[in-house]
């Protein structure tokens, strides 16, 4: 994934940065009872010498004179290996403390806390561990590192553990996409079909005539999936973008309308990072890019790495800003009632540390967060972590396992709608390729929360107003209901659902003066597919039109009332009751295969059968008949398997209002 320099253990750190202050004065020595030999034992005082002196050349001379005399001399060993230590040589001092340790064990006990740290920087656990243990169950130690060598010890046997119980890790590169230019920066879109991403190549502005060089080029990029579930290799996105702006790092809300992404600008040498959006227009073009608002990006502070929730109700971005825990830290904002985001708000303290915490990828199911810190116990630099929220709190964040985390810097992970598939992009994978989109299968316990997603888009007449029209989704188990965002312009609706265990659910459109239009969605239809289709109809209610009633389909020449058709009457009845004027005739249809009057029959026993259950729920029998007239009112030809299923059809027709 993606490789960045690698962070010393924060343990070594603060010990190099408080070291280096007394670097002057020369280390007091440890205890060790043993024979030296007497030539070596007349290089010690020189050396101390020299340190006071600052003399560190000359300390080095003496005590590498001494251990060439006795190469077990272990006042030599610690006082070369504390100046290595200093003076970063970290290779160097290990080896000599490693010598030290095996000599006299109990020499000091911060050489067993230290060398620890450094094997734990090689991930060498099974020497790291015992060493930091010995350190912590000595009672002459210095009880000022307690606090980091325990922390330590915890991150030691996090990697052991990580490394003990490796995850299956296959990742195969997204193919046709993947190419010799450089992709990376990527995200898919909710319902699965689009990918955005950067392709970094080299190219030639054709413009300045023959004498024009080549230059790296970064473009955002757009790539579809195909019928046969592949991506197409994709292609720059039209204006507004890859014009004047340096846009790159997309998330997109569920209906496919708001795009999110940063836009970074070079102010006199700071490269300052805000992120902007874009609205998809009536026509389906994109809006030229504007910022969220002055409130989010400041000219101060670097704002970036942003993720949507599906459903467009919070924004999550990775800042600098001052005021934050660490380095880098995670912040989100949630969309008011008026449709604007609001404050700012940082991630608690079990998400953000007092290092860095980036790259956040906020699930479709809005409680499954990914993201990258080099603050957390992992395996290298950064490592890739999830976090769920529950309820209004966030639970402590867990490594998403090795391999998939490596001793490298791992970045940009995002999960696909079902959570069964991770992408990253990783330039060491393969050999000369650059960067890739990669996929791999989710480890189990890493996956979000089920849901689906919902998309629709309402049948209107030209011209219709859709200001007051909703569509919502009610779950046939729990009987909640939730309330689906309908595009004023375009009358599409989108909308990720949570599953609640193995639910049924109902789909319907209200509108004042509106009929009565609804699909009903099965827990077996969302089970082989997350992205559910409802189309509705959006029409006024007029006295002798014809409105189908959805989903209410018949086993072969049977009129008995399955559980969807059950569902959709109690719906309609429920709109009956809310339009207590309304009167209504039941009507069953039939196409043309089969004699006319088994088909007549039919349609009548089947337009009975809802009569019967309505009037079962409370309807009058003044507000309701039924009429069956078989297959001689087509609404289509007869003549194709489509044409026929219009045709079986069960509508309702207002005869009153």
């Amino acid at each position: 994934m993606l490789v960045l320099k690698r962070r010393f253990s924060f343990s070594l750190i603060l010990f190099l940065f408080s070291s280096s202050l007394i670097m002057a004065q020369a280390p007091e020595l440890g205890l060790c009872e043993q024979k030296i030999d007497e030539l070596a034992t007349t290089q010690l005082p020189k050396a101390q010498r020299a340190w006071n002196q600052k003399n560190y050349r000359e300390v080095e001379r003496y005590l590498e004179k001494a251990l060439r005399f006795d190469p077990e001399y272990a006042d030599a060993l610690y006082l070369l290996g504390e100046l290595k230590l200093r003076q970063r040589q970290l290779a160097k001092a290990q080896f000599l403390w490693a010598k030290l340790i095996e000599v006299c064990p109990n020499y000091k006990p911060e050489v067993a806390y230290f060398l620890g740290v450094m094997y734990l920087e090689e991930n060498k656990l099974d020497k790291a561990i015992p060493l930091i243990e010995q350190f912590l169950a000595n009672d002459e130690r210095d009880f000022g590192y307690d606090k980091e060598a325990k922390a330590a010890l915890a991150e030691a046997r996090k990697k052991q553990a990580l490394f003990s119980n490796e995850v299956a890790f296959d990742p195969k590169p997204v193919q046709r996409l993947s190419t010799e230019a450089d992709e990376y920066l990527a995200t898919i879109s909710p319902d699965q079909q689009t990918l955005y991403f950067t392709r970094r190549a080299r190219k030639r502005d054709l413009k300045s005539g023959p004498a024009a060089v080549s230059r790296l080029v970064e473009e955002f990029c757009i790539s579809r999936r195909t019928k046969d579930d592949e991506f197409e290799q994709g292609a720059p996105l039209p204006s507004p973008f890859n014009s004047s702006y340096n846009e790159g790092g997309p998330s997109i809300t569920a209906d496919n309308t708001e795009l999110y992404f940063t836009v970074c600008e070079d102010l006199d040498g700071y490269k300052n990072c805000d992120i902007y959006y874009s609205e998809r227009d009536e026509f389906g073009y994109w809006t030229t890019p504007q910022s969220v608002g002055d409130h989010i990006n400041r000219i101060d502070s670097w704002e970036s790495q942003v993720s949507v929730t599906a459903n467009g109700d919070w924004l999550y971005f990775t800042s600098d800003r001052k005021g934050g825990i660490g380095g880098l830290d995670l912040y989100r904002c949630k969309r008011d009632e008026e449709g604007k985001w609001t404050e700012p708000e940082i991630l608690d303290g079990r998400v953000n540390t007092r290092y860095d915490e980036k790259s956040p990828f906020i699930h479709s199911d809005s409680q499954t967060l990914y993201f990258t810190s080099n603050g957390h116990p992992g395996l290298g630099g950064f490592d890739i972590f999830y976090a769920r929220l529950q309820d209004t709190s966030w639970q402590a964040p867990s490594n998403i396992g090795y391999p998939i985390n490596s001793e490298e810097d791992d970045l940009g992970l995002f999960v696909s709608l079902d959570g069964k598939t991770g992408y990253f992009s990783s330039n060491t994978l393969r050999a000369n390729t650059g960067w890739d989109l990669y996929q791999f299968e989710m480890p189990a316990e890493a996956r979000p929360e089920e849901v689906f997603l919902l998309q629709g888009t309402l049948d209107v007449k030209e011209g219709e107003d859709l200001s007051d029209a909703s569509v919502k989704i009610k779950n046939l188990r729990t009987k909640e209901l939730t309330e689906v965002k309908v595009d004023q312009q375009t009358g599409s609706y989108a909308r990720v659902i949570e599953k609640k265990e193995a639910s049924d659910y109902i789909v319907k459109v209200e509108k004042k003066g509106a009929a009565f239009s609804s699909s009903y969605i099965s827990a077996e239809k969302i089970k082989l597919n997350p992205t559910v289709k409802s189309d509705l109809q959006l029409a006024s209610m007029e006295v002798g039109k014809e409105y189908t009633l959805n989903d209410i389909q018949f086993s072969t020449n049977s009129a008995e009332l399955n559980r969807a058709a059950q569902s959709i009457i109690e719906e309609f009845v429920l709109f009956m009751q809310e339009n207590g004027n309304l009167q209504a005739d039941i009507q069953g249809h039939t196409d043309d295969v089969g004699d006319d009057q088994s088909n007549l029959n039919l349609s009548k026993s089947r337009a009975k059968a809802v009569y019967d259950y309505a009037l079962s729920l409370g309807i009058p029998k003044s507000r309701l008949s039924w009429h069956g007239y078989g297959e001689s009112r087509p609404i289509a030809g007869n003549d194709s398997e489509e044409g026929r299923a219009k045709n079986r059809r069960t509508v309702f027709v207002i005869t009153a209002r």
